[in-house]
């Protein structure tokens, strides 16, 4: 009688602590993105942008997890003109896969660091906005269908909720006068299970 107790005391014990540890985890997220770019022989100025999508977190030993996603993207830039300034404007799918390590275990709070590649596929070709009549030897945008960016980032987790602060750079440019883009991005996330 004594070693069933025990062993049904063990067995609830490693249930529970499965259940709190939960292999997988699923969820939705979006959020905003402050984008910047250079164009040769242009001024620019950095626009927001935003992001939603889905996430996935296989949660391995030890903190560590990997977070792939699939987001819908639009960013912009201003290119700034003395009359009428116009836009670039670019809209894609990405899919970020991020390795990730939870560094401090808080009772009601998880913080987390982040890092990994983000394969882009546009979903047109990159576009100028409004106001590109008349403008001078635009800035030549000869960018492929697919971008690859690197991510870096830190996020806390509170219960279900995530808030992740991070930073994408391209790894090649739009073209030859316009240069690698760079990307801030705060999302907010929640965990459907």
């Amino acid at each position: 009688m004594k070693k069933f107790i025990f062993l049904t005391l063990l067995a609830l014990a490693g249930t529970s602590a499965m259940a709190q540890q939960k292999s997988f985890e699923l969820g939705v997220h979006g959020g905003w993105s402050y984008n910047k770019m250079y164009a040769t022989n242009y001024h620019t100025r950095t626009h927001w942008g935003y992001a939603a999508g889905l996430f996935g977190r296989v949660n391995f030993v030890k903190g560590i997890y990997l977070e792939p996603a699939i987001d819908y993207t639009h960013k912009e830039v201003v290119i700034e003109r003395s009359i009428n300034d116009t836009k670039l404007r670019i809209s894609s799918l990405d899919v970020p896969i991020l390795l990730g390590v939870k560094f401090l275990d808080f009772p009601l709070a998880k913080v987390r660091a982040f890092a990994g590649p983000i394969a882009s596929l546009l979903f047109k070709p990159i576009e100028y906005g409004d106001n590109i009549t008349n403008m001078e030897n635009p800035p030549l945008i000869t960018s492929d269908k697919t971008m690859f960016y690197v991510r870096a980032g830190v996020g806390v987790d509170i219960w279900r909720a995530t808030l992740d602060i991070s930073y994408d750079l391209g790894l090649k440019k739009f073209g030859q006068t316009i240069s690698r883009p760079q990307t801030t991005n705060i999302t907010v996330g929640f965990k459907i299970f």
